[in-house]
């Protein structure tokens, strides 16, 4: 059994998870604040997290999504993403999430898809390299699903 709860103050509390998933901590604090952090307890431990960023009126990015790795592979990260699917499809049209190409499949399985990719964006706004699976991140891919 897992609970999820909206996290309203002290989100640099979680930073572990945040450079779980996004390994800079200034791109973080771009969108940290003006998100949305929710995190998805199991026997009252935090195993997942997520930030929900506002883009427009019709429009939000899923950010920051981070599973402990002892947790992960057991649905909590997808659960997460239900969740999020469902409280926010009562105020927006359509969710976005960038990804490297590591996480388009994972993605995709949530109902995703493609819309558009930003050529070398990990190489131009990260100071190091990013590694996934072995691999290089360059290009930020981006899905969408409506909601």
């Amino acid at each position: 059994m897992y609970r999820i709860r909206e996290i309203t103050q002290n989100k640099k509390f979680y930073l572990d998870f945040l450079i779980s998933a996004d390994p800079d901590e200034g791109m973080i604090d771009r969108y940290l604040e003006q998100g949305y952090m929710y995190v998805l307890e199991v026997d009252g431990n935090v195993v997942s997290e997520a930030v929900i960023l506002p883009l427009s009126d019709t429009a939000c990015e899923l950010k920051n999504l981070a599973t402990k790795e002892d947790y992960q592979g057991r649905g909590y990260a997808t659960a997460l993403i239900g969740y999020l699917m469902q409280r926010y499809s009562r105020k927006y049209d359509c969710m976005y999430v960038g990804t490297s190409d590591s996480g388009v499949s994972f993605y995709q399985r949530s109902g995703f898809v493609l819309d558009h990719v930003v050529k070398d964006f990990f190489v131009k706004n990260y100071s190091e390299p990013i590694f996934e699976n072995g691999r290089q991140c360059i290009d930020m891919i981006y899905l969408k699903r409506n909601l």
